[in-house]
């Protein structure tokens, strides 16, 4: 027969057992928001649209079409040098953080990523803050990067004389593709090269409003090579030069992309910067 004291202890049991199984599934439930929570560096995230980078540092500094993707780059975005790789649905899957290049010989103060502030640290400090993270190091035949996997992406490391000079974020695809995981190869794939560019003059309409911008276009074209659509990603902010850079790619030649070998249909990006002589 049960005493009361009894009863007492059990049902303090039941409420501590209650309280355990409550927190261990607000752990869980934690532990699985972070698997679903996109991974960012410099203010960038894995999986999102280029055009948010767009949104929050303006323009590109550059954009050049590759092989692997489209590369879209940021000179001191935010204290940053940003560099991203996206692809022909402009979804970004690898993201490269670094110290801004020195202007004119003199260096930039440093700022680190949120993220991973290991950027000029030692490997053995970068590492501890890793694991803090919650990376997991993978094995790397070379002393020069440090690589961990962190949620569903890769994040590397890039030492110079035992220090992190610049960190890179992959998505799975990505670091298969890089070697850092196991995965399936995706077929050779040649990007559409730009053979010549039609020459347009600078809009008479934008001279008189002294108007200036950057613009990026984005260019389909066929197997054939011939252009098929030309469609604004980053408007220059005036239409007339908008619409120059337009007529400039839809009358310019290009060589198709090339899939597995064989001519396929591709894209090209461009990115035009008008200026007026002061």
């Amino acid at each position: 027969m049960w005493r009361l004291d009894d009863a007492k202890q059990m049902s303090a049991r039941v409420r501590w057992i209650a309280v355990a199984l409550a927190l261990g599934m607000l752990s869980l439930g934690a532990q699985t928001a972070r698997a679903d929570t996109p991974l960012t560096l410099g203010g960038v995230s894995l999986g999102a649209s280029v055009l948010d980078a767009v949104k929050s540092f303006g323009a590109p500094g550059l954009v050049a079409t590759t092989d692997d993707g489209v590369e879209w780059r940021w000179y001191d975005a935010r204290g940053l040098d940003i560099d991203v790789l996206a692809d022909s649905s402009l979804i970004v899957r690898q993201i490269l953080a670094r110290r801004p290049q020195p202007l004119s010989g003199f260096a930039s103060a440093l700022v680190q990523p949120r993220e991973f502030p290991v950027l000029e640290r030692s490997a053995d400090e970068a590492a501890r803050t890793m694991r803090s993270s919650g990376g997991v190091r993978l094995a790397e035949p070379e002393d020069t990067i440090s690589a961990w996997r962190v949620v569903v992406a890769i994040v590397v490391l890039e030492l110079r004389n035992d220090n992190v000079q610049r960190i890179l974020a992959l998505d799975t695809g990505a670091a298969a593709r890089l070697g850092y995981i196991a995965g399936v190869a995706p077929p050779p794939y040649r990007a559409p090269r730009l053979l010549e560019q039609y020459a347009v003059d600078y809009p008479k309409r934008a001279i008189e409003r002294r108007a200036e911008g950057t613009v990026v276009v984005k260019v389909l074209i066929a197997s054939s090579g011939n252009v098929k659509d030309v469609t604004v990603l980053v408007s220059s902010g005036d239409a007339d030069i908008d619409g120059s850079e337009m007529l400039s790619m839809r009358r310019s030649k290009f060589l198709p992309a090339h899939c597995d070998g064989q001519p396929c249909d591709g894209i090209y990006v461009d990115r035009e910067e008008y200026t007026l002589s002061p």
